[in-house]
């Protein structure tokens, strides 16, 4: 894939398409998120108390958690790769493209964890809302700046080429 400057218009707005559906997807995730787990310790917003919750002593089954975190693993996984290899292919620093592509990851890795962990101790829910929190971080910058990169970076003019005279 080209670098996203220099893509065609047709090859912006269908990968402008990608990225907002992906981004709408995942918004709609977290709203389900919300809906599902308003009210589960009595509350009528999201509190930590909600999801620790649904995770702790006979919230949910271990082997509840292990399904939702390989249905969860697998869906995220073509979001995390797709948003990323978008990214990865606009101008910004290396440095940047390589800790906000791989950052969803390991933080999603976190947010799994935080569920386990939360069936044990009511105190892992943080680890739950860190990690759930930095995996959208990841997600909303690497779209924000790649639809920046795409749309509002002037693409790099390349030289023409001296002709060499014998």
């Amino acid at each position: 894939m080209k670098p996203l400057t220099e893509l065609s218009v047709e090859m912006k707005a269908f990968t402008t398409a990608a990225l907002i559906f992906a981004g709408l997807a995942v918004l709609m995730g977290l709203f389900y998120l919300d809906v599902s787990h308003v009210g589960v310790g009595g509350s009528y917003v999201i509190t930590p108390h909600d999801i620790a919750a649904t995770y702790y002593g006979p919230g949910v089954s271990v082997v509840t958690l292990v399904s939702l975190a390989h249905i969860h693993m697998l869906g995220l996984f073509s979001v995390f790769w797709v948003i990323g290899f978008i990214f990865v292919h606009s101008s910004f620093p290396p440095g940047w493209k390589i800790f906000w592509s791989v950052l969803p990851f390991g933080a999603f890795l976190v947010d799994v964890s935080g569920w386990f962990l939360t069936k044990i101790a009511v105190v892992y829910v943080y680890v739950v809302i860190v990690g759930g929190g930095l995996f959208a971080l990841g997600l909303a910058v690497m779209i924000l700046l790649s639809l920046y990169d795409m749309w509002l970076t002037p693409a790099k003019k390349v030289p023409k080429a001296v002709s060499a005279r014998t």
